[in-house]
């Protein structure tokens, strides 16, 4: 299942960012990815949201800088 939510990841912020999914890889950071930054963040976590029906509380927004971060903690909560 992690598999599932690293692409949608993925697709999300190559959508936000307008760059290729191949751009982007399951270790990339907000520190690695230079169109990647608090604003587009935001816009990633909002479209996950929406388009994946996740509820992420505010207080693991912060802390959510990696596409494998962000795999994890979208399969955890699903479950």
């Amino acid at each position: 299942m992690t598999v599932q939510f690293t692409q949608a990841a993925i697709n999300h912020l190559s959508g936000i960012l307008n760059c290729a999914p191949s751009d982007i890889s399951p270790d990339d950071t907000i520190e690695t990815v230079e169109k990647w930054d608090s604003l587009n963040h935001m816009r990633l976590i909002l479209a996950i949201e929406e388009n994946l029906n996740a509820q992420i509380e505010s207080d693991d927004i912060m802390s959510l800088f990696t596409i494998k971060g962000i795999a994890d903690y979208l399969e955890k909560t699903s479950a």
